[in-house]
C-alpha cells in the first residue's frame, strides 16, 4: 500500500472518551495502514480555546473529521474516505486497481 492515513486523536488529561476513542483507534491498526498518535492539548492555548469542549477530536491526515463520541463504524468510514480523497487512490480506482485488503 501508500502511505499511511495519519490518525491524530487531540485530547484532554483524565477525558475518558478520549481513551475509548483512541482504543478503537489502536484496534483497527491491526486491520488498516494507519499510524495513529494521541495529542494532550492540555497546556496549550490556542488548541484548549479551538477544541477544549470537543475533544476528542479525530484528525485524518491533519484534517478534522469528528468530534466527540465516534463509534468504530464512523472511523472506518473516515478512514476509507481520508484515503480516497488522496490523488493517486483516485486514480488507480478509475484504472480497475482496488486498494489490497490486509
Amino acid at each position: 500500500m501508500g502511505m499511511p492515513i495519519r490518525v491524530t486523536i487531540l485530547s484532554r488529561e483524565h477525558c475518558h472518551m478520549c481513551e475509548v476513542v483512541y482504543g478503537i483507534v489502536q484496534q483497527l491498526r491491526s486491520e488498516l495502514d494507519i499510524e495513529t498518535r494521541k495529542v494532550p492539548i492540555d497546556g496549550n492555548s490556542a488548541l484548549m480555546e479551538r477544541y477544549g469542549i470537543k475533544v476528542p477530536v479525530v484528525l485524518l491526515d491533519e484534517v478534522e473529521y469528528f468530534s466527540g463520541t465516534v463509534t468504530e463504524a464512523e472511523l472506518r468510514r473516515g478512514i476509507k474516505k481520508a484515503r480516497w480523497r488522496r490523488p493517486i487512490s483516485r486514480i488507480l480506482s478509475c484504472l480497475g486497481y482496488a486498494p489490497k485488503q490486509r
